[in-house]
């Protein structure tokens, strides 16, 4: 009946932790598009002269949490999962720490995000690192003492 689902103790964890993470990046990435107007005022406020860009990019990051959460989930194009996630993950502390550079917003406003963030790229090097060490794991024939 589930012939799709693995088999190895391992892998099963290492699935479902991915699944639950790319799940969880892409529903954050709708969110943000069904509150557009706040999510797009939050991404540009701070920045000073670059307002603009802040703008566009909150356009452009809930694609690259969708596209990142949705292969990631799918187990394909792990290359292209992999840019989405990272660009998506990397550039909110890096923006959020640019706006306390550039645009007079305290450290104190802008260090939880910008930790929170790094909470989720921990969690996704983990759920990639369990995935690779996993697929290693199971793939070896189990040898005979």
């Amino acid at each position: 009946m589930f012939a799709f689902c693995p088999k190895c103790p391992k892998l099963i964890r290492a699935t479902v932790f991915r699944v639950s993470f790319g799940l969880s990046l892409l529903f954050v990435g709708v969110a943000h598009y069904m509150s557009f107007g706040a999510f797009k005022a939050m991404v540009s406020d701070g920045l000073g002269p670059i307002t603009l860009l802040g703008a566009l990019w909150a356009i452009i990051l809930p694609a690259l949490m969708i596209v990142g959460g949705g292969l990631l989930v799918a187990d394909k194009r792990r290359d292209i999962e992999s840019w989405a996630t990272s660009l998506a993950l990397g550039s909110i502390p890096a923006g959020m720490l640019l706006k306390s550079l550039i645009g007079g917003l305290s450290l104190a406003d802008s260090m939880p995000a910008a930790i929170n963030a790094f909470v989720w790229i921990l969690v996704y090097g983990l759920v990639l690192r369990l995935s690779c060490s996993a697929n290693q794991t199971c793939d070896k024939p189990a040898s005979s003492m």
